[in-house]
């Protein structure tokens, strides 16, 4: 009812169904079904404040089973909540997750419980955030309503915010609420390890022997139905079959990259020389990818790359094809130049290969271990076309950063953002919102970006103008015709200490009263940089104002 949609926009939990529904389109046929019949699970499901840890190698396929689970019990119409964890997650905390699970839980109420009501009621017209406390006692008088409550989780190894969560489970756990099962998927890490080994009560390892039917089934769907290999002999399909098993370990990720490397020979002597070198790991399995990569392609590869694996968020598939279309470092060209525009968006896959994948609308990195490889030291000891790609997320950010102002410079004119501006230019909500994110403290002395930022950020231009109408960063939303602040200001909310200096440099007001916050020093002070806060007092701001 309308009520009840007013509380969960007031919640404003992680969208937490998109993950799902795009883990439950990878699963084939009666995958999984091994787990669903297995006595671990079973047990489970029945026993009193169960908790079941799922772990195994990367590319074991831990996510697409995850999703298997939970609709299992879904289908069963069992009081469900879950959350997957990405390493997209940036800006998920632990009170996220809780407000995700309060929406799902109370969703299966018949009417809002009450305890939600009272938070509601509470905070409803406030600036204020529940405390994480508040999040967590409502959380649990919502869980004790039922007869029986299972929670999922997938992916704990991508959580950003690990030690923080981990010691949130504990807690879930502590509630000592027999009716409450936890269900939990990672990598064996050891911090997650150290932690669960006190709380679980079954664990299974996705071990080849476990998992290697559903390779077997993945193979043979791929092999009967895909126009690619239609002209392979069944005697070849066979042989195809046969080396992918031998050499899959139990991952599914492994065999994914070596079936897009068969679709591309030409023919069968050219896959038959595919098939007698396959790269025997994973990481292997990458180096060739990027040493395949067209030398024309080399640098929209590496953009692209560093974008998708330290975004703030997903991108779109037009996001990306305008990020291609920036050149932030250029000494002559244009910073953004719509001509550089792909003319297939899908071709972002040729460019990159089985390193990316396209999930309508959006295009992401095919998989956790990509971003792992891509920042390895090892992919610096490769050869120079391989070390070529190596970045870390300091690197990264600052590009995404300088790439988002290259992209908001253009917009010199006033009035050239309009209703329209956010679909004939797709990547400005993005290069608005998230430029100040990348950018973070230390990364502005970066001398382009220093520049970049410089030029953004003068009030008089009508540049500045327009970043402020797609995105108002002190009221969190979009800009339209709200009151504009002075650039001191949002830098000391950015924590830029750097450029804060600059500005201060060039005259800017520190003690002038604005914003939220009321001013430059309480908006740093707000966000903790105890830097950024002894330089606005040393240049003068009044610490009473």
């Amino acid at each position: 009812d309308k009520h009840r949609q007013e509380i969960y926009h007031w919640l404003s939990a992680p969208d937490y169904r998109p993950k799902h529904w795009n883990a439950c389109k990878e699963r084939e046929g009666d995958t999984g079904s091994w787990f669903l019949q297995g006595v671990s699970f079973l047990e489970w499901k029945s026993a009193a404040q169960s908790f079941l840890w799922l772990h195994g190698k990367p590319g074991a396929g831990k996510t697409v089973l995850c999703s298997t689970i939970i609709q299992e019990l879904i289908n069963h119409s069992l009081v469900i909540a879950y959350f997957y964890f990405d390493y997209h997650s940036n800006d998920i905390q632990p009170h996220g997750v809780l407000r995700a699970l309060i929406e799902q839980l109370s969703s299966k109420c018949t009417s809002i419980p009450d305890s939600l009501e009272k938070l509601f009621s509470a905070y409803a017209d406030s600036r204020r955030s529940p405390a994480p406390d508040e999040l967590k006692s409502t959380l649990k008088s919502i869980i004790i309503s039922f007869e029986n409550v299972y929670i999922v989780f997938d992916a704990l190894d991508e959580c950003p915010s690990r030690p923080e969560f981990l010691k949130l489970l504990e807690e879930i756990h502590g509630w000592n609420l027999g009716h409450l099962h936890l269900l939990a998927t990672s990598r064996k890490e050891q911090d997650i390890e150290e932690t669960l080994s006190g709380l679980v009560s079954h664990q299974m390892f996705m071990d080849e022997c476990l998992v290697g039917g559903d390779i077997q089934v993945h193979v043979s769907r791929t092999l009967d139905n895909d126009i690619k290999f239609s002209k392979c002999s069944a005697e070849m399909k066979e042989t195809i079959k046969m080396t992918l098993m031998k050499g899959a370990d139990g991952m599914f990720r492994w065999v994914v990259c070596q079936l897009d490397a068969l679709r591309r020979c030409r023919s069968p002597a050219a896959l038959e020389k595919t098939l007698t070198c396959l790269p025997k790991t994973l990481y292997e399995t990458y180096d060739r990818i990027l040493l395949e990569i067209n030398e024309d392609y080399r640098q929209d590869a590496l953009k692209l790359l560093q974008w998708l694996a330290f975004s703030a968020r997903t991108l779109s598939l037009s996001e990306a094809v305008d990020l291609l279309a920036t050149d932030p470092d250029t000494e002559n060209g244009p910073l953004f130049d719509p001509n550089r525009r792909l003319w297939n968006p899908h071709d972002v896959l040729t460019i990159c290969a089985s390193l990316v994948t396209i999930t309508v609308p959006d295009v992401s990195l095919a998989h956790f271990s990509v971003r792992e490889y891509l920042v390895s030291e090892d992919l610096c000891k490769g050869n120079i076309k391989m070390s070529y790609y190596h970045f870390n997320k300091t690197l990264a950010d600052t590009f995404i950063a300088k790439a988002c102002l290259a992209y908001l410079l253009q917009f010199d004119k006033h009035g050239c953002i309009d209703d329209t501006a956010r679909t004939s230019y797709p990547l400005s909500s993005y290069a608005a919102r998230y430029w100040m994110f990348h950018a973070q403290p230390d990364n502005d002395e970066e001398p382009t970006l220093h520049r970049l930022i410089m030029e953004l950020l003068q009030p008089e231009h009508a540049v500045y103008s327009n970043w402020l109408r797609l995105w108002n960063p002190d009221l969190q939303q979009e800009g339209g015709h709200s009151m504009k602040c002075s650039p001191i200001y949002y830098t000391a909310m950015a924590g830029l200490r750097t450029v804060s200096s600059s500005l201060l440099t060039k005259g800017s007001d520190v003690n002038a009263w604005q914003g939220c916050y009321g001013n430059a020093l309480q908006a740093a002070s707000f966000g903790g940089n105890d830097a950024l806060v002894r330089l606005l007092l040393d240049k003068g701001a009044d610490v009473n104002a």
